[in-house]
C-alpha cells in the first residue's frame, strides 16, 4: 500500500497524524502552537489546519467552509449546496454516535482538507467536484456500512486506507470498498434485521439514517431543510403499554411486538426539544395522540405517517419496506449518487 507522498502533494502518512489528533484532542479548540522551530512549523502547517477542520465538523459549523462559500464556490447551486451539508450533519451523526464509525472521520477530515485548499488556490474545479461528488458519497455509504455491520479494526482500517489511496488516484475511485453486489445486498438485509431500538447506540443511528432520508425527500421537493440540530426517535409502538389499551387491541401476540418492537420501521424521528416535553410525556399514548404530535414535527417522514389510519403490524412493515427502498435513492451503496 502507498505511504508516500500523493499526486497532488498530499503526505500519505497525513492519515496517521489525524489519528493521533484525534485520539490527543481534549477540547474542540485549536491546539496551541509549539515554541519554536521545526515543530512550530509542523503545527501551524498541518495539525492546527487539521484541528480548525475538525472542530467546524464536530459543531456543525458547515458554513464556515470555505469551499461551501457562495463567493468562493460560484458555480455550485442551492441545491448542491444543502445536498453536502446534509452528506456532512449525517456523516458527524454517526460517527460521534456510533463507536464502530469513528475510524471515517480520518477520511472526512482529509477530504474536508483538501476541499479547503481546492477552493483558496482554484476557488472550486475539477479537483473540488471529485471529492464533493464522488468521494462523499462513498464515504456515507461506507459510514454507514461501519455502523451497521461493526467490523472488525483491521477491516474498518484496509477500507480507511482504500479511500485515502484512492483519493490519489483518479482511476481507482471505489475500488476496494466494495467488494461486489452480495455485499451491497448484505447491508441492506444488515439494516433490515438491525434491532435500532435496543440500544442507545442503535437510537443514535436510526435518527441519524431517519434525517438524513427525510433531508433527500426535502431537497428533492425543494422545500427548506431543518435548522441542523441534535435528534432523537420515538416509539410508534411504544415499548410498554396499559393493560387493554388500544395497542394491546391491535398486536395481542407478544411474539410479534417482540419482532418489530426495535426496527426501524417502528421508529419516528423526531426533535430532542420536543422529545424532552411532550413526546416524553407520551410515550405510550394512543396513535390518534401519537399522530397530533408527529403533525408538529419538521421532519417529512414523520409528518406522512399521520396519512395512516392506525399503526398495526401491517403497518409497520409496509413503513420498513419503504425506507429500505430508499437506501438506495440516498445512498446507492458504494456507487456515488447525484444527491
Amino acid at each position: 500500500m502507498k505511504c508516500m507522498n500523493g499526486k497532488d502533494g498530499y503526505d500519505r502518512n497525513f492519515g496517521y497524524r489525524i489519528n493521533s489528533l484525534q485520539s490527543n484532542m481534549k477540547s474542540q479548540s485549536p491546539p496551541l502552537h509549539y515554541s519554536h522551530g521545526k515543530e512550530k512549523t509542523f503545527s501551524q502547517k498541518k495539525i492546527q489546519p487539521a484541528s480548525i477542520v475538525l472542530h467546524k465538523f464536530r459543531t456543525r459549523q458547515f458554513d464556515e467552509f470555505s469551499f461551501l462559500s457562495k463567493d468562493v464556490n460560484k458555480k455550485m447551486t442551492k441545491k448542491e449546496r444543502s445536498s453536502v451539508i446534509a452528506r456532512l450533519d449525517f456523516l458527524r451523526d454517526v460517527i460521534m454516535g456510533v463507536t464502530s464509525a469513528k475510524e471515517a472521520e480520518i477520511v472526512v477530515l482529509d477530504i474536508l482538507l483538501r476541499a479547503e485548499e481546492e477552493a483558496a488556490s482554484n476557488g472550486g474545479g475539477s479537483s473540488l467536484d471529485r471529492y464533493l461528488e464522488e468521494f462523499l458519497p462513498l464515504v456515507e455509504s461506507w459510514t454507514l456500512w461501519m455502523a451497521l455491520t461493526r467490523p472488525s479494526p483491521m477491516q474498518r482500517h484496509a477500507r480507511v486506507f482504500s479511500l485515502l489511496d484512492a483519493m490519489d488516484d483518479v482511476d481507482s475511485v471505489g475500488a476496494g470498498i466494495f467488494a461486489d453486489e452480495d455485499e451491497m445486498e448484505n447491508l441492506k438485509a444488515a439494516m433490515d434485521e438491525y434491532e435500532f431500538g435496543a440500544s442507545a447506540g442503535g437510537k443514535r443511528l436510526a435518527a441519524a439514517i431517519l434525517k438524513r432520508m427525510s433531508t433527500h425527500l426535502m431537497l428533492e421537493e425543494k422545500k427548506g431543510i431543518p435548522d441542523g440540530g441534535d435528534v432523537s426517535v420515538d416509539f410508534i409502538l411504544p415499548s410498554k403499554f396499559a393493560k387493554g389499551s388500544e395497542w394491546e387491541k391491535q398486536w395481542p401476540e407478544e411474539e410479534q411486538r417482540v419482532e418489530w418492537m426495535n426496527r426501524i420501521g417502528n421508529l419516528a424521528l423526531v426533535s430532542s426539544r420536543r422529545r424532552s416535553g411532550t413526546a416524553r410525556k407520551t410515550a405510550d399514548s394512543s396513535w390518534e395522540q401519537k399522530c397530533v404530535d408527529f403533525k408538529k414535527e419538521p421532519w417529512l417522514l414523520t409528518r406522512q405517517l399521520v396519512e395512516l389510519d392506525g399503526w398495526d403490524a401491517a403497518a409497520v412493515q409496509d413503513q420498513q419496506k419503504d425506507i429500505l427502498s430508499l437506501t438506495d435513492l440516498v445512498w446507492s451503496f458504494g456507487e456515488g449518487s447525484k444527491q
